[in-house]
């Protein structure tokens, strides 16, 4: 009896030693296959279109009072980064704004949203605020040309939302240094 008992324990012994292995082996490849399909994403094809707006482009940009009525229009640069930055260079007074720094991200499709930030100063030099614009963008077929509208809000220097909201809209093609 006592040779069964120590057979029996050195069986249940390996077995829970296989069921500990097969358990690890199977959340491995559970964390493994979900890790790949986060990468891929339900849909490759979309995914594989997320990067198209990465480069420079060359922009046109209208501002309106957010009831379509123009303010004024200027050029600018927009350069999309990999990893989701970017930045925004407009042919605008550099004394009145800082440089533009962006975030994007692929809406998915040929969309795509992004949110820049700039700091604003008054004809002295002092700092006198921010300003947010969030935009939607559709990106061309073929990823040489793009469409814009977004929302500006502006804040003062405390943080405080200002009821002064433009509203940009923007167009581009992508600069290939010609």
């Amino acid at each position: 009896a006592r040779r069964r008992n120590q057979r029996e324990n050195a069986q249940m012994k390996r077995l829970n030693r296989v069921l500990r292995i097969a358990t690890i082996l199977l959340i491995g490849t559970l964390v493994t296959q979900a890790t790949a399909f986060a990468q891929i994403g339900p849909d490759a094809s979309s995914n594989a279109r997320q990067g198209r707006i990465v480069g420079l482009w060359d922009v046109d940009v209208s501002i309106t009072n957010c009831d379509g009525v123009e303010l004024f229009k200027f050029p600018a640069m927009h350069k999309f980064e990999r990893g989701g930055t970017g930045q925004v260079v407009p042919a605008t007074n550099p004394a009145s704004n800082s440089a533009h720094m962006l975030v994007w991200s692929h809406a998915g499709g040929n969309d795509y949203q992004s949110a820049m930030k700039l700091f604003r100063f008054d004809p002295d030099g002092n700092y006198i605020g921010w300003t947010v614009v969030t935009s939607e963008i559709s990106i061309s077929e073929d990823a040489n040309e793009y469409e814009g509208s977004g929302v500006a809000e502006v804040f003062d220097k405390d943080g405080f939302l200002l009821p002064i909201a433009s509203c940009p809209t923007f167009t581009g093609t992508r600069f290939t240094g010609e």
